[in-house]
């Protein structure tokens, strides 16, 4: 068997469920396989497969420096249970908990007590009872019962040399596209395999019963350990809800790196802090990871910030190392939680990080996207349809992704208004940074960004809405009559067929607004220049060339917009509830819950 592995360099997984526990099978495969050699082993993803590639052919002696450990803590939930005999890790659930309990409640206090907060003693308390990094791993393996899996196969590992026989002929089986000839008794959950949850087991007529374990028969034992490993390597879940009641759980998926460096990406990615609704954590998710691959890379890292070691970009863009983010979400029933929906999402692909001035440049669109995300609030019907609008933009990719963007921004630009009436705080898209989304996403549109007759109507457009009522909000005396129905205009009737209804609004926007010019200058006021005849012409003639909506689209989103050198309301950052995951974290701890 060992002559039949010496020429093997790579493993395939195939993605037979299309979910995260795919992704953790082949995350926890490429683990195990890097205990046996010095160099990187990278995962790299097919249509239809993630393959592991090892540095060199696993020979003999790869194969006897395997790991035989699990790879990962035994959570004692019981005191009457018994941790492994071979000198694992043993948590214990409930001195953890309550080290959690003491850390929040200590931090709250401290919110409230600036003095107390600049105590050195006080602060070295607060260290010392920081949870575990892998807490929040921890509480949703407790909570979701996938810890009685986990724990048995510790026993099951308890004699290393009949562990690394089943090694080879585990990877043997896997090689020739076969389950793993291992006899151990593990049973499939919802956490690590959630298509297994909806319950296929038999035909409705059948009348399965609710511990049916016909399902089990498609179990790869040696696949299942997989998982457990690939979760505490990579899973990013976070608790959601007003009492942590639900578990939305993210999950990278590779497309070109190492294990390590995977591994290290979310373990950055689960710090960051993830609140409200569902499209907002999962829009939040994918730009935050997007972030840490360009912040943390070799290449482009900042000298404050530590690198990731072998996380390189070598001029490609994030979404070429992680493709995407896969996301389940498991949805509190009572007394028990269930698989409530799953989906995918891109993870941006815009443009290749090739120097410097690129990767500052991806770093300010993201930070940009992101403060637009965290000013929209989850409490109101309106914004949270432009959140799911935006998540469909990071469900695309190419030209599919731009009319998405397009189509949430111009439904953006009538909230701004909306928002500034009211005295909100709103962050702003940049026109500099659209034009760079377009042009990278469809290029072939730059030429009608780039034409006079589009720049000039959309600058108009701008002036008569955004930029009149960003004036007003800052108090700034003669601003311009502010046109609250002229974004909403222009988005309905761009739909409409044949254009011309479209092309008449604009028309008659164009004459008011030269119209309003002439009158302030009689006044001896400042005004802006006029849309001339021959830009509008121009105008015109992009519509015979293209279709209106796609047009009103570009002039909508473009037209709402500031200009670089305009303020930006800076909104969003501090927008409550952004601790979310850590204040979850404290809920289910003063809760008890296991």
């Amino acid at each position: 068997m060992v002559d039949a592995m010496s020429s093997v360099d790579s493993f395939t997984i195939p993605r037979l469920t299309g979910t995260h526990a795919d992704v953790l099978a082949a995350v926890g495969l490429a683990d195990l396989l890097s205990s046996a050699f010095d160099a990187p082993v990278h995962l790299k993803e097919t249509p239809d497969a993630f393959v592991v590639h090892l540095p060199a052919p696993l020979t003999e002696r790869e194969l006897a420096q395997l790991a035989t450990a699990p790879g990962y803590p035994f959570l004692k939930t019981n005191p009457k249970q018994q941790p492994p005999g071979r000198g694992e890790e043993c948590v214990d659930y409930s001195q953890q908990r309550e080290r959690a309990r003491r850390y929040y409640e200590l931090r709250a206090s401290l919110q409230k007590d600036k003095a107390a907060a600049q105590d050195p003693v006080t602060q070295q308390q607060l260290q010392e009872l920081q949870p575990r990094p892998d807490w929040r791993l921890l509480q949703v393996l407790n909570t979701l019962q996938g810890d009685e899996n986990t724990n048995r196969l510790h026993g099951l590992l308890e004699d290393a040399q009949a562990t690394r026989e089943g090694l080879a002929q585990a990877l043997a089986a896997l090689r020739e596209g076969r389950p793993a000839p291992l006899k151990w008794n593990l049973t499939s959950v919802q956490l690590f395999s959630p298509a297994a949850a909806k319950g296929y087991a038999r035909l409705k007529p059948d009348g399965p019963g609710r511990n049916d374990k016909t399902k089990e028969q498609w179990l790869d034992p040696f696949l299942e350990w997989m998982k457990y490993r690939g979760y505490f390597r990579v899973a990013c879940p976070y608790f959601q809800g007003s009492k942590s009641e639900h578990v939305r759980f993210f999950c990278p998926i590779p497309a070109d790196i190492s294990v390590r460096a995977l591994t290290a990406v979310a373990q950055e990615l689960r710090r960051r802090p993830l609140s409200g609704g569902p499209p907002k954590m999962d829009a939040l998710a994918v730009l935050h990871l997007a972030e840490v691959l360009i912040r943390h890379s070799q290449e482009y890292h900042t000298p404050e910030i530590s690198p990731i070691e072998e996380l390189f970009l070598d001029g490609r863009a994030p979404g070429d190392v992680v493709s995407g983010v896969s996301i389940t979400y498991y949805q509190s029933l009572g007394q028990a939680k269930a698989v409530s929906a799953m989906s995918t999402l891109a993870v941006p692909g815009w443009f290749p990080v090739e120097d410097k001035a690129s990767s500052d440049l991806w770093l300010a669109i993201l930070d940009e996207h992101r403060k637009v995300v965290r000013s929209l609030r989850d409490d109101h019907s309106d914004e949270i349809g432009l959140l799911i609008d935006y998540r469909r933009f990071l469900e695309r990719r190419g030209e599919g992704a731009c009319l998405a963007l397009l189509h949430f921004m111009g439904g953006y630009g009538i909230f701004v208004l909306r928002a500034r009436e009211q005295k909100r705080l709103v962050a702003s898209f940049s026109t500099d940074h659209l034009r760079r989304l377009v042009m990278a996403l469809t290029p072939r549109y730059s030429e009608i960004l780039d034409a006079p007759g589009f720049k000039a109507v959309a600058t108009a457009v701008r002036r008569s809405t955004v930029s009149a009522q960003g004036q007003k909000a800052m108090g700034q005396q003669g601003y311009r009559e502010i046109r609250y129905d002229l974004l909403p205009d222009l988005r309905r009737k761009r739909s409409l067929p044949g254009g011309q209804a479209f092309m008449e609004a604009v028309a008659d926007f164009v004459a008011s607004y030269n119209s309003e010019n002439a009158r302030r200058r009689e006044t001896k006021r400042q005004a802006p220049r006029n849309v001339t005849t021959e830009e509008f012409a121009e105008f015109a003639a992009l519509m015979e060339d293209h279709p209106a909506s796609l047009i009103g689209a570009l002039l909508c989103a473009y037209g709402s917009c500031r200009e670089p050198y305009e303020p930006s309301d800076q909104a969003g950052e501090a927008e409550p509830g952004a601790d979310a995951a850590e204040g979850s974290e404290a809920t289910l701890a003063a809760s008890g819950a296991e």
